[in-house]
């Protein structure tokens, strides 16, 4: 477990690539430059409705449960083939405050204390581990 500061530095970094993120989303799509020749994601505009509402519908089983399909999703394994490990920690502390918000309009740190609450890291930690045990 990361120490109590890199957490807050982390959460901080997610906290602002979340603002921006919403920003970019609520941009005209003109003034978007992207180079048509980055085969790269580009996973500021990605539209994560849709894995939005299947880790709802999971929630309603239990947390643990949103978890697994929040990291049995492909798009993670994309982030970090793209971005590495640091990139990918930003990409999924700023996706969880993202749902938190989308699912039960929290604000920013209300999502974060519930991502940083010992039950939520027990439930991701359980959820991750049985996933990759599963892959051995």
């Amino acid at each position: 477990m990361a120490s109590a500061n890199k957490q807050h530095k982390r959460a901080q970094r997610a906290k602002t690539k979340a603002k921006q993120n919403r920003a970019k989303r609520t941009a005209p799509t003109s003034e978007l430059e992207l180079d048509p020749n980055d085969s790269r994601i580009d996973f500021e505009s990605v539209d994560l409705t849709e894995l939005f509402v299947k880790m709802r519908d999971a929630e309603k089983t239990s947390q643990q449960a949103l978890c697994t399909v929040f990291l049995s999703d492909p798009l993670l394994e994309l982030v970090y083939e793209q971005e590495g490990d640091e990139g990918a920690t930003d990409f999924i502390l700023a996706a969880l405050i993202e749902y938190r918000n989308w699912s039960t309009e929290a604000d920013e740190a209300a999502a974060l204390a519930w991502i940083e609450s010992d039950a939520f890291r027990n439930d991701y930690m359980a959820a991750s581990q049985a996933l990759f045990s599963n892959q051995d």
